[in-house]
């Protein structure tokens, strides 16, 4: 190899080149949804061997086709809206609670450093309680006056310990020199939260959030599985669907939930995208 020739493959004919780089040639330039129809249908095949080799006496895995057939079922519709509608108000409501109860506790740590390890502590205890354990004393306290106790309670705890990690680690990324500035032109320990802490915070309090959405939702649906909720609820038809062993409709639920799970990461995505542009362009950039 000589300075004239760098690279000896450039002097091979196209081709007879190896195989493999080509291949990964074309690869790399697919759009990005080619690639996830390639995953989906991937899934599928395996999903449809497992459904016509595993546990063919119990049919525990169904076919995909008997799982998608209930897309195409009006009555089963007009169920899903009529057992998820309580279980999503319930995740939402849970959602803002233990995240404003989250967002004021590291705020709060910032301006009391005392009350730091309280706070701490606190987290980790909401973190490390099975919720299991607790939901069952919640379901008995809120009783058959309150039923949607429970999946609030249990929505609201799933998401604090990531949010208040989030905000913290945000409000402390608060560049040093902007703190200063406000300093000097007279600004007050509340102007620093306010002009720069805040916003320096934003990206990592909404990457908090868009954990915290799916997890708000996973809480409810366990409040659920435990009694709570009332008769009309994801757990319920869940449930129901395990007694009667109706697996199609048990992983069609599954998939539901799964994306409604989605849904909520992506909305808050997509908030985050609206309330904080800058990250984008300096993700965009840092691509370039």
């Amino acid at each position: 190899m000589t300075m004239l020739d760098p690279d000896p493959s450039s002097a091979i004919p196209l081709g007879l080149q190896p195989r493999h780089r080509r291949l990964t040639v074309s690869l790399s330039g697919m759009p990005a949804w080619v690639g996830g129809v390639i995953g989906v249908a991937i899934i599928l095949v395996i999903w449809w061997i497992a459904s016509q080799t595993l546990y063919t006496d119990s049919h525990a895995i169904p076919t995909p086709s008997a799982v998608f057939a209930h897309f195409f079922n009006s009555d089963d519709w007009t169920a899903l809206i009529h057992n998820f509608t309580p279980t999503i108000q319930a995740a939402f409501y849970g959602f803002l609670i233990g995240d404003f109860a989250a967002i004021v506790m590291a705020v709060a740590v910032l301006l009391i450093p005392p009350i730091e390890e309280l706070v701490n502590q606190l987290a980790i205890v909401t973190y490390c309680l099975p919720p299991v354990a607790i939901g069952p004393i919640v379901v008995i306290i809120g009783g058959q006056a309150h039923p949607q106790a429970a999946p609030i309670v249990l929505a609201s705890l799933a998401p604090f310990f990531t949010t208040v990690v989030g905000c913290l680690i945000g409000l402390r990324a608060a560049p040093q020199a902007s703190l200063d500035l406000v300093t000097a032109y007279g600004g007050s320990r509340m102007a620093q939260l306010r002009k720069v802490q805040v916003i320096a915070a934003l990206p990592n309090v909404f990457a908090a959030l868009k954990i915290a959405a799916p997890a708000a939702f996973l809480g409810a649906i366990l409040a659920e599985f435990l009694g709570g909720g009332g008769d009309n609820s994801v757990g319920q038809a869940l449930i129901a669907a395990q007694t009667r062993g109706d697996a199609a409709r048990l992983w069609w639920l599954a998939l539901c939930c799964g994306a409604v799970a989605g849904i909520g990461y992506l909305i808050v995505g997509l908030l985050a995208r609206v309330v904080t542009p800058w990250t984008t362009a300096e993700n965009v950039g840092g691509a370039k």
